[in-house]
């Protein structure tokens, strides 16, 4: 019965094929149709979007969903007027090509096609003889297509009407965590399909790369899912050590029963695709996917606008995510804690290369007539700023501003890149909005050296006298103005001395290159040597240096980390709880997010206080107050905040006049050690 339904699926599909094929022969001349009959005057968001995938594999589909979620985001919308159709040969080679086809000669014209895969990238490049803008993501080796990196040269083999970014995973580093993970590892087994040119390439890298480490890839191929996983079991049989699933579309369709017949063999398996943790892989290092489907749409933006893309290079971009299960891990593997480390934490992660991010930053902002254009400024996106930014939003509404109604709004994000920072601001500075926010120090301090004809509001600063604007809260440039967040140091010590009283040595963690950072240190330092206690103090000015600063720190003799607040610290404050942890000593904070992210108390101002006072001086200004009339601000309430397990922990008593006062919060994750399955981006 199964191989007369077997034989009968495989009669059918052809038709399938050909009914899938008519179908995007339909939605093509229906939408052609629709557009066509439209009257009224095109939203300048409007925009005819096909995008192509080869499959309907996690990859495809988390990209596919980020590059829409950012599309929509910068206006290209379902409600202005964007269409996006979707194409999807289901893997069919013939049926992508005669899709491609039909979507190069599609009238009117689609205004971009976005190509997800290197099948989809290389067949609509053959067919696109209109030169129709492209856009191509999720291609392995650009140059394994005919796409050379770097800038466009004429006749070079790169199409005129093509950008887009190379992701090649991260193999070198990947077999580098096996060789940690794995030190006896010698034979490493693989299956992939030779006709699929980002499997080659991908092969290509690890051939030059297991031999420094002293491995030999033992390898088997086919064409199909049914092959690899077959080819699979020939491979096993050469008494490999671990086993490789590398980015290849047939391997990931096949991944669950092939990580089911590799842990059968009691074999470790290790990937570039970090989904598959949850499928039982056991060491992931690869692309994340939906940040290169931000990504690629960072690209489509630029090509909707009007960017020729030939003045955008192709380059390699791939912000890394990890993953880790330890369930039935090989007897002879051991996970290091610094791998774990960075699957547990969710690291900020770049969103598209800078020079994507410097081309958008220089398209000139066109505000609709009669609107004030604001554009906001950020060093980065922390836990600390979410916070702050959610209170802004929350009274902008409030205060009854809707982004396209009665103001354009445009945030910008640094990602923790001074140079980038020092773009943002100029292109700011170009544009001449009616108003900059600023949130964190470094923006304000950036927005202060490079824009100087618009008024500037501030938020999320330690202070902004001590970033040079202005000789007192009342005294300042008379441009600037804004709200402050500081510290209340002198309840923190009052705590302190409440549950730790014979206390006399803390540590904490600081960003020497944060103006802030080193702004709240010298103070943390006086106010706790004023106290009778020493404050130890390790330098960190990002958070991939946290891991090796807090490991230090907690060697130094400590009794607990009193963590204050900054840029770093707050986007890696589990990487410090993790290393109090290990040594069992409590961490407090100085920010309402540190409790939920493993402190045992925090004494903080409120955030989202800070970015709705922020919101509430912005609104004066729009409406013609000076920022000279507008004192610097800065919330006075204090909030405290206990963890009761964390307490329990470490044998710490709460004074009932403190605990009355408390707010009692929980970690947002579980506090003990890693879980089998544990991923992060």
């Amino acid at each position: 019965m199964t191989s007369r339904l077997a034989r009968l699926a495989r009669s059918l599909l052809p038709g399938i094929i050909l009914i899938a094929a008519a179908c995007a022969v339909l939605i093509l001349t229906d939408r052609s149709r629709a557009r066509s009959d439209r009257t009224d005057a095109p939203d300048q968001h409007a925009a005819r979007i096909a995008v192509v995938q080869f499959t309907n594999i996690a990859a495809f589909e988390h990209g596919y969903a980020g590059t829409a979620q950012y599309l929509a985001s910068v206006g290209f919308s379902a409600d202005k007027g964007t269409t996006i159709d979707r194409f999807n040969p289901a893997g069919d080679v013939g049926t992508l090509a005669q899709m491609c086809t039909q979507i190069g000669t599609a009238h009117p014209p689609y205004d971009l096609v976005i190509t997800l895969g290197t099948a989809t990238t290389q067949a609509f490049m053959r067919a696109n003889s209109a030169g129709t803008p492209q856009v191509m993501g999720f291609v392995a080796s650009p140059p394994a297509i005919g796409v050379p990196l770097g800038d466009f040269v004429e006749g070079k083999g790169r199409p005129a009407s093509l950008a887009g970014f190379g992701c090649m995973q991260p193999i070198p580093a990947l077999f580098q965590a096996l060789r940690e993970t794995a030190p006896a590892a010698k034979r490493i087994g693989v299956v992939y399909n030779p006709a699929e040119p980002n499997a080659e390439a991908s092969l290509k890298v690890a051939r030059a790369v297991a031999p420094t480490l002293g491995f030999e890839i033992v390898e088997g191929n086919g064409s199909s899912v049914t092959e690899v996983v077959n080819a699979a079991d020939a491979v096993l049989s050469r008494d490999v050590d671990a086993f490789w699933l590398p980015p290849d579309t047939v391997v990931i369709s096949a991944a669950k029963a092939l990580i089911r017949k590799v842990r059968d063999h009691h074999v470790g398996v290790f990937t570039n695709l970090p989904e598959l943790a949850a499928d039982g892989a056991h060491l992931n290092i690869g692309a994340d996917w939906d940040a290169c489907g931000s990504a690629t749409g960072h690209y489509a933006e630029l090509l909707l606008r009007g960017v020729d893309p030939r003045t955008l290079p192709i380059e390699d971009f791939v912000p890394q995510r990890v993953s880790v299960n330890l369930d039935g891990l090989p007897a002879d593997w051991s996970i290091p804690s610094a791998i774990r480390a960075r699957a547990e934490q969710k690291e900020p992660l770049e969103v598209a290369p800078k020079s994507v991010l410097e081309a958008l930053a220089a398209l000139p902002t066109q505000p609709r007539s009669g609107m004030p254009s604001i554009a906001l400024l950020t060093y980065n996106r922390t836990p600390n700023f979410e916070d702050c930014f959610a209170g802004f939003e929350e009274e902008w509404a409030r205060l009854g501003y809707v982004e396209g109604k009665n103001c354009t709004m445009r945030l910008r994000d640094a990602q923790f890149d001074s140079g980038t920072l020092n773009t943002l601001a100029a292109a700011i500075a170009a544009e001449k909005p009616d108003l900059v926010i600023t949130f964190t120090t470094p923006a304000l301090q950036t927005a202060l050296r490079r824009i100087t004809d618009s008024r500037i509001v501030f938020s999320l600063c330690s202070s902004g006298v001590s970033v040079g604007a202005g000789k007192s809260i009342t005294d300042h440039l008379p441009n600037v103005t804004g709200a402050e967040v500081g510290a209340d140091w002198d309840t923190m010590i009052e705590v302190v001395r409440a549950t730790l009283p014979n206390l006399r040595r803390a540590g904490t963690v600081y960003s020497p290159g944060e103006i802030n950072s080193v702004y709240f240190h010298e103070i943390w330092k006086a106010k706790l040597a004023a106290a009778g206690i020493e404050l130890v103090s390790v330098g960190a000015d990002k958070p991939t240096e946290l891991p090796e600063a807090a490991d230090s720190l907690v060697t130094l003799g400590i009794e607990a980390i009193l963590q204050i607040s900054d840029n770093s610290s707050s986007t890696g404050f589990r990487t410090i709880v993790r290393a109090a942890d290990r040594a069992n000593i409590p961490v407090f904070g100085f920010s309402p997010t540190s409790v939920r992210l493993g402190a045992t108390l925090a004494v903080a101002r409120d955030y989202r206080d800070v970015g709705r006072m922020s919101a509430r001086i912005a609104d004066r200004v729009l409406r013609g107050e000076s920022p000279a009339a507008i004192p610097f601000s800065e919330p006075t309430e204090t909030v405290f905040i206990a963890n009761p397990d964390r307490l329990r922990r470490y044998g710490l008593t709460l004074p009932k006049s403190i605990l009355d006062r408390a707010r009692i919060e929980a970690e947002s994750v579980d506090p003990a050690p890693a879980p089998t399955a544990a991923s992060g981006r």
